[in-house]
């Protein structure tokens, strides 16, 4: 009979925890050195890894929409730069050109006890008379005509007054702005005295040369249509084409409103370019014709 043999079994050991040597300090250390440089090794070099969210106006940019980058690079610049003045004086407003004034013609002169003398002394009005014809500032018809006006003074050397303003031939200027423009300087030439200004005789007529510019128009507003410059002008015109064209405007693709036959008479009322505004019909209702239609 066969004697069996027992097999010796597996022995297994468990080692126990108080056996095993904790090493939790180096391997934190390492954990923590790994982190850091994961998360910001990509910020020193300037890496993004991933898309970051626009930021709120109010801290990102200023009110002109520059970004942070550009803000902060203008604040240094601005730093560098001086400020500007606070007491920086506004630009004047102007009405328009000043008139253009020429030299002072002596025209006639006399005497209470003689007619008129041939020969005249150059009296010196302008010291009175120069700076109020180069300053039109509260005469608004003076800012709004454009020509030439010869202005005439009659001076009065008994009283020290002068005792007439008045318009010679050589003047341009249309009979209503022209007028307001004569109101304008009698005004300011009222309460003139002629004290002080040496003459040799008793009364002087004296004339001056003065353009008149009429002031810029104002840049029209957004979808407005643009002002037309006119000049004034009158008189009266016949149509010499055989059929002219009135237009809305002074331009050739300017709505058609009428049509006036040759030999028609027309009153002239102003003039742009080469275009002439006229009245066309008994109603007095107005237009504009090319110059050659009524042959200008």
């Amino acid at each position: 009979m066969a004697t069996s043999r027992r097999q010796p079994g597996l022995k297994v050991d468990v080692p126990r925890p108080s056996n095993v040597p904790l090493r939790v300090g180096r391997v934190g250390v390492i954990a923590a050195v790994g982190f850091a440089a994961g998360i910001l090794w990509p910020r020193l070099a300037g890496l993004r890894l991933v898309p970051t969210l626009p930021a709120s106006t109010s801290s990102s940019q200023d009110l002109t929409g520059a970004p942070p980058e550009v803000e902060g690079a203008a604040s240094a610049l601005g730093s560098a730069m001086p400020a500007p003045s606070a007491n920086k004086p506004e630009p004047l407003a102007t009405g328009g050109t000043p008139p253009v004034v020429g030299e002072a013609l002596v025209t006639s002169c006399r005497d209470a006890s003689a007619g008129k003398i041939e020969h005249c002394d150059a009296i010196d009005f302008d010291r009175v008379a120069r700076d109020r014809l180069s300053s039109l500032d509260d005469c608004p018809a003076a800012r709004s005509v454009s020509g030439v006006l010869s202005l005439g003074f009659e001076l009065d050397f008994t009283s020290e007054r002068i005792t007439r303003i008045t318009s010679g031939k050589a003047t341009t200027l249309a009979d209503e702005p022209l007028k307001a423009v004569l109101d304008c300087y009698e005004q300011d030439f009222a309460n003139v005295s002629l004290v002080a200004i040496p003459h040799q005789h008793q009364r002087y007529s004296v004339f001056y040369r003065i353009e008149l510019a009429a002031a810029p128009p104002a840049p029209p507003a957004a979808g407005s249509a643009v002002p037309v410059a006119v000049t004034p002008a009158s008189g009266n015109a016949t149509v010499s084409w055989e059929t002219a064209l009135v237009h809305a405007t002074p331009e050739k693709d300017g709505k058609v409103v009428a049509r006036v036959l040759s030999g028609t008479r027309v009153g002239v009322t102003g003039r742009s370019g080469d275009w002439y505004r006229v009245k066309y019909d008994a109603r007095g209702r107005e237009g504009w014709v090319f110059r050659t239609a009524i042959g200008m």
